[in-house]
């Protein structure tokens, strides 16, 4: 239970999830099979399959909900769900876009408990050439395909014509941010050097999470619901981006710490690929002299073995910086905590915020 008044947020947004997922996963599903019957080759039908059981794997949800949350705690009239589980969709499918595409960018090999994409082609289509990386070169079409369904399904929904321009400038500002914090991420993964100075990760997490996760799908549903404040996106960006900021340092510390079920992937990926967060910049600025020289010695190599990421892992707990970074975490869970109460969203819809709030403050 939670504090105030024992009321048990995180069960409000459990049951909120609950209810929107199965709708927001139906929409796709359909979308693709009619995607499917209309193909005009056998192997287009197949590809869309691959793409239908990738996009509705089990997640979170946490982007399309808050689109869905926000429209209906802003709205003022009536509110019609079917007009905005299709734009939930949306995001959920251009999520599993970016998805692709960072699979292939981090060489990972598991996604929310499955094989990635470019694994799947892979074995399907190694056949079919002599290119090596055959299954890599047809995910990332596949990826763009799910970015031409997307403007698809944008162009078929019934709003106005001011809302719906609204709409898309977000839109596209929210995947061009999100591309800039990925170029960062890729510009400093698997560093030649370390230089705690330029606060990368902090960097990369807002723009790469806290915009996109958090932020940007709250604004859309609140431009979906007709309203237009700059007084209320302000306070939803003071909210957004604490909550999105804590996150991805939640998604950190789990990346090292956490179990390869609870994650979907295996727990030494953050290692192997030299992902430059905050776990990593606290600990180069905690260790000193020769245990620091070693530590960036063995984070930097291209090349690590079992020995050498448990070496890393227990120099980053033993220098404080895992206890740090879960400070960090815990600061910024209670700003944006505090921060929720100054929206002018319906009280129940902040209700599952605050859930949402909730369980990212666990780690």
């Amino acid at each position: 239970m939670s504090e105030n008044n024992n009321i048990d947020y995180v069960q409000k947004f459990k049951n909120f999830s609950k209810f929107y997922i199965p709708k927001i996963d139906n929409f796709i599903e359909q979308f693709i099979d009619d995607k499917k019957k209309n193909a005009e080759y056998d192997f287009i039908n197949n590809m869309y399959e691959d793409l239908s059981e990738y996009c509705t794997r089990d997640g979170k949800r946490v982007r399309p909900l808050l689109l869905i949350l926000s429209y209906i705690g802003y709205k003022n009239r009536f509110v019609n769900i079917d007009k905005v589980i299709p734009l939930g969709s949306v995001v959920e499918m251009m999520h599993s876009f970016l998805l692709i595409q960072d699979d292939i960018i981090d060489r990972s090999e598991t996604r929310r408990g499955g094989q990635t994409l470019h694994l799947i082609s892979q074995q399907k289509f190694s056949g079919y050439s002599h290119i090596d990386t055959v299954g890599r070169d047809v995910a990332f079409i596949l990826a763009d395909i799910l970015f031409a369904n997307s403007l698809e399904i944008i162009s078929k929904i019934d709003f106005s014509k001011k809302v719906k321009d609204r709409f898309l400038k977000i839109f596209s500002e929210t995947y061009e941010k999100t591309a800039w914090g990925q170029i960062l991420d890729i510009l400093h993964s698997m560093p030649k050097n370390i230089d705690v100075k330029e606060n990368i990760p902090m960097k990369v997490s807002e723009m790469k999470t806290a915009y996109y996760t958090i932020y940007y799908p709250i604004v859309m549903g609140y431009i979906l619901s007709g309203k237009n404040s700059e007084t209320e996106l302000l306070a939803i960006k003071n909210f957004a981006i604490p909550l999105g900021l804590a996150f991805q340092i939640r998604d950190d510390i789990l990346g090292v710490f956490g179990s390869e079920k609870k994650i979907g992937k295996s727990a030494d990926s953050d290692i192997i690929e030299g992902k430059m967060t905050l776990l990593i910049q606290s600990t180069v600025e905690l260790l000193k002299n020769e245990e620091k020289s070693h530590f960036i010695e063995l984070f930097t190599k291209q090349q690590k073995n079992s020995d050498e990421i448990k070496i890393i892992r227990e120099m980053i707990q033993a220098s404080g910086a895992l206890k740090e970074t879960k400070n960090k975490h815990k600061k910024l869970i209670e700003k944006s905590r505090s921060n929720v109460n100054k929206l002018s969203i319906k009280k129940e819809n902040r209700d599952i915020l605050i859930g949402i709030v909730d369980l990212i403050k666990k780690i």
